[in-house]
């Protein structure tokens, strides 16, 4: 008989071990199949045996899969209805689509600034000289550069500000706040609010109309504004202008809501209110609360930004056009008009589409070319989600216009701000002088010729008058400092109304679509589907560590000589003990 080699032996001994071992866990384990492995035909262990490790598979890929698509952080919308949880009343802008006030044709008469008429001449002079020079392509991009937008640029911020309308548009204002109603006159007076003015590239001046503070904002349930549509349109030759903006000139205002203290896009949101009619706005108020996750931050406060000289409110889209306007001034060393403007353009860097007085053609070309690759969508997503995040709260308002006539009269609108002056007159007279008679103040005055009129429509002839000649408790006629042929009944006024439809919010709350729980639960019914791991699992582990330490220690107390013996009993003991 051979003799064996203490390697040969040892090896022989390490695989009894891990057979022993493996058939001690198969035996302890509650594991789908592994029981059958150590025992029976070799074919259905075989069977056995492939079923085992194909399950495994499938097991470890679906859990990693899992674990990834939970580590993905999506997230889905929660949308319920807040019954009686008012929100904050938004803002509401206005513009008008005649943006030129009576001052810009006074200022054209006078030659002070560059007129529609005169550009328009400009760009034909520019086209005519391309056309003779034989450059077809350069003639046919100047000539539909006569837009009003291109008009604005080649403005300074000054001009283009004494161009458009003020404050003096807005004829009256009323808020009804806490059931009570606020009549003003003068609009910026209109107490717990504030009127803000800014300059857009298409309607020059507009104004934003919001909450002085969160108190007002929640205590206002209803806004009405007066607005006058300003000088008719003209023929003359300092209008005779913006050929390619035919198809997008309309009568009436442009107005959106949004939320307070954010820049209104005119663009994406805003409504058309009809001259002439009372236009109702009625809005939904949506309250957004993001989740913040790895993946997707967002944040509850930011910096302020600035727009020309006026202060906004963060937003995330706001924040990706400062960023995309950066870098065009940097690098193409000029503004585009649409986005943000984080300082007054100059004479070295001036809007994009500057061509007037002198235009230099290859530089224009340049800046043209630069601006349309930084226009790409590639620079805004450098940002997104790295500097600009979005806000973790914030609101939206899903608006509808509703249009009617409106059935004012001039002599109403007149007596309402005579009115509206008096208590405000008599109210500061009271606070100012406690121990003097209402009846010396200049407001009782102007509230008696109110009160003692035996026939309203009969306006007094002296409202008419100039200011040195008009008696003090006479205000003067409405509007007649803007057109003096409108009238209350034709196409001059527009009356708009923002009304809070109910005092519910919408709420839309993001919740992760696979939480841990449900990725718990989902490995859970992994393992149960395909070879029956559970919790007790754990627990066989650990007793079959103890067994196998325990097989150890008796086995290393026998001889060489009954290894076998010695392993059978093991088996035997733990046989009994499972």
């Amino acid at each position: 008989m051979e003799s064996v080699s203490p390697k040969t032996e040892s090896k022989q001994c390490l695989r009894a071990r891990i057979w022993t071992a493996f058939v001690l866990f198969c035996r302890c384990t509650t594991v789908r199949g592994l029981g059958k492995l150590w025992q029976g035909p070799t074919f259905l262990r075989i069977i056995w045996a492939i079923f085992v490790v194909s399950m495994m598979c499938v097991l470890l890929i679906s859990v990693v899969l899992l674990i990834l698509d939970f580590l993905a952080y999506d997230v889905g919308v929660h949308t319920r209805l807040l019954l009686d949880d008012p929100s904050p009343f938004p803002a509401l802008t206005v513009c008008h689509h005649y943006p030129f006030s009576m001052r810009a044709r006074k200022l054209w008469q006078e030659k002070k600034v560059l007129s529609p008429g005169q550009f328009n001449r400009y760009m034909r002079n520019l086209t005519w000289t391309n056309l003779l020079n034989n450059d077809v392509s350069a003639a046919e991009a100047i000539t539909f550069y006569d837009s009003l937008s291109v008009y604005y640029q080649n403005l300074s911020p000054e001009e283009a500000k004494a161009l458009g309308h003020d404050h003096r548009i807005f004829l009256n204002c009323m808020r009804v706040s806490s059931q009570t109603s606020i009549f003003e006159d003068d609009c910026r007076l209109l107490k717990g609010y504030l009127v803000r003015q800014f300059s857009h590239h298409q309607y020059l001046n507009c104004h934003t109309f919001e909450p002085a503070d969160q108190k007002e904002a929640l205590e206002t349930s209803f806004l009405s504004l007066m607005v006058s549509m300003g000088p008719k349109e003209s023929s003359d030759p300092d209008e005779q202008a913006f050929l390619p903006d035919i198809f997008e000139q309309a009568k009436g205002l442009r107005v959106v809501v949004h939320e307070p203290g954010t820049y209104p896009d005119l663009e994406k949101f805003g409504l058309h209110a009809e001259p002439g009619k009372l236009n109702e706005i009625g809005y939904e108020p949506v309250r957004w609360t993001k989740m913040n996750t790895p993946t997707r931050p967002c944040f509850y406060k930011a910096e302020k930004y600035h727009d020309l000289e006026g202060v906004y409110n963060y937003t995330h889209e706001q924040c990706l056009l400062l960023y995309q306007q950066k870098e065009i001034i940097e690098d193409c060393g000029c503004y585009y008009v649409m986005n943000p403007r984080p300082s007054l353009p100059t004479n070295e860097k001036p809007y994009c589409g500057r061509m007037w007085p002198n235009l230099d053609i290859e530089k224009f070309v340049n800046r043209l070319a630069c601006l349309r690759d930084k226009l790409d969508i590639a620079v805004k997503r450098k940002y997104d989600g790295r500097v600009c995040l979005p806000r973790c709260e914030y609101y939206t308002y899903d608006s509808a216009i509703s249009i009617t006539k409106w059935r004012a009269h001039m002599w109403q609108l007149y007596w309402l701000r005579v009115q509206t002056q008096a208590v405000r007159l008599v109210q500061e007279f009271t606070q100012s002088n406690s121990g003097k008679d209402i009846t010396e103040s200049l407001g009782y005055r102007m509230w008696k010729r109110y009160l003692s009129k035996r026939n309203l429509s009969d306006i007094p002839k002296e409202a008419t008058w100039v200011d040195s000649t008009r008696p003090p408790d006479v205000i003067k006629q409405i509007n007649l400092e803007i057109d003096e042929g409108i009238s209350a009944n034709d196409d001059g006024f527009a009356y708009i109304v923002l009304k809070r439809k109910s005092q519910n919010t919408i709420d839309n709350t993001e919740k992760l679509v696979l939480t841990l729980n449900v990725l718990v639960s989902r490995i859970g019914g992994l393992c149960s589907v395909t070879i029956g791991i559970t919790a007790a699992c754990v627990v066989e582990i650990i007793e079959f560590v103890y067994y196998a330490k325990y097989h150890r220690k008796t086995t290393a107390s026998k001889t060489k000589s009954n290894v076998e013996m010695t392993e059978q009993g093991g088996d035997r003991q733990v046989e009994k003990n499972c």
